[in-house]
């Protein structure tokens, strides 16, 4: 039996296992996370440590908005079930601020004011006085001594593109791309030199952790045109990254949701070890297959994701069951990790969801390889 350590590293290289990888990905009971705090979660948790293998999300550090003294966040209720938050960020040329809007029966918030509106607010996020603010050392080894053999590390450094796009509305950052492509990649030179520093402080203290890269997304299809701007806007900036995790000796994860078609060949030239989460056919946000992925780009990759959120939300152990069966013949044995395309965020989590996850864990180790 190999531990979950070596399960998941031997899968990232694409070599044999004991038996298919299985996450939850996004929660896990090492760390932190507000899921340790709902009892709706608990059996989802357990499940984890019992049958599957665990991702620890940490953070290398800060600083892309400056100090974070400057950085002032206040919450009030908007109403009995949303909270507002406010973000302020104190610039040379005057103040940015976003406002985001969180429902207590869904884990996740909602952008109703996005930091950059206009040509000021680009000028006042240029003017800020980047540096790299790392995280505690003795807190990320006594995290890593935690989780031991049972998982691996996660950095969630993300790319240019999520940090830069982000803090826009969409529709804006799309027109600024479309109009002046120029001044969207001095912004992500500047975010670019604050992922570099993240990377560069990991691997000077962690080895056989992972940088997860999202962000590509915002450039790929049906957001953007990924024919012209997924090159400019991602490959360009990714694949440096990915040569800077590698001389760590760490692995670089390429998050990318929707459709795949046209930029699978792109992904695998980055030299990235891993792609997820895979939404595939037939969920009507993919165009692709798990079989259509394997055959093109799963000898240089590994594949991680293809249980759809949409199934586990809403389908039955049954089909669950036949949907892991087939994600494993198509994209397996090596070089695949089954992970859900999108976490949970129900509160209180249905128990429903809960047996769907049960039965993908189950097929996964059953079906030894």
């Amino acid at each position: 039996m190999m531990t979950s350590k070596e399960r998941l590293l031997a899968a990232f290289r694409r070599q044999p296992v004991d038996r298919i990888p299985v996450t939850l990905y996004e929660f896990n009971t090492y760390s932190d996370n507000w899921t340790r705090k709902e009892p709706s979660y608990h059996p989802l948790l357990e499940l984890q440590d019992k049958s599957g293998d665990t991702f620890v999300s940490a953070s290398a550090g800060g600083g892309l908005m400056g100090d974070m003294n400057s950085v002032h966040r206040h919450s009030k209720l908007n109403s009995e079930k949303d909270e507002l938050t406010e973000t302020v960020v104190h610039t040379p040329r005057g103040p940015l601020n976003a406002i985001y809007r969180r429902s207590k029966n869904i884990a996740t918030s909602w952008a109703i004011k996005h930091f950059i509106e206009n040509d000021e607010d680009i000028e006042r996020f240029l003017s800020i006085d980047y540096k790299f603010q790392p995280q505690d050392l003795s807190k990320l080894k006594r995290l890593e001594q935690k989780l031991g053999e049972n998982g691996v590390l996660l950095f969630g450094t993300g790319d240019p593109l999520g940090h830069i796009a982000g803090i826009f509305n969409f529709e804006e950052f799309v027109l600024r791309c479309y109009r002046d492509l120029a001044q969207i990649k001095i912004m992500l030179d500047k975010a670019a030199l604050y992922i570099q520093d993240q990377i560069d402080y990991i691997n000077q203290h962690f080895s056989n952790v992972c940088f997860r890269l999202w962000g590509p997304e915002y450039a790929g299809a049906p957001l953007m045109n990924p024919k012209k701007y997924f090159y400019p806007l991602v490959i360009e900036y990714v694949t440096p990254l990915v040569e800077r995790i590698h001389a760590g000796g760490n692995f670089a994860i390429f998050h990318c949701h929707g459709m795949l078609n046209d930029i699978l060949e792109m992904i695998a030239e980055t030299g990235c070890d891993v792609l997820e989460p895979l939404e595939v056919l037939p969920v009507l946000t993919a165009d692709v297959t798990m079989r259509d992925i394997k055959q093109r780009i799963g000898d240089k990759i590994c594949l991680a994701g293809g249980m759809q959120a949409v199934d586990l939300d809403n389908g039955t152990p049954e089909l669950i069951r036949t949907r892991v069966r087939q994600m494993i013949r198509d994209g397996g044995p090596e070089g695949l990790i089954l992970l859900p395309t999108s976490a949970p965020l129900e509160i209180p989590l249905p128990n429903s969801i809960v047996e769907n996850y049960r039965a993908a864990f189950e097929i996964a180790n059953e079906m030894a390889c």
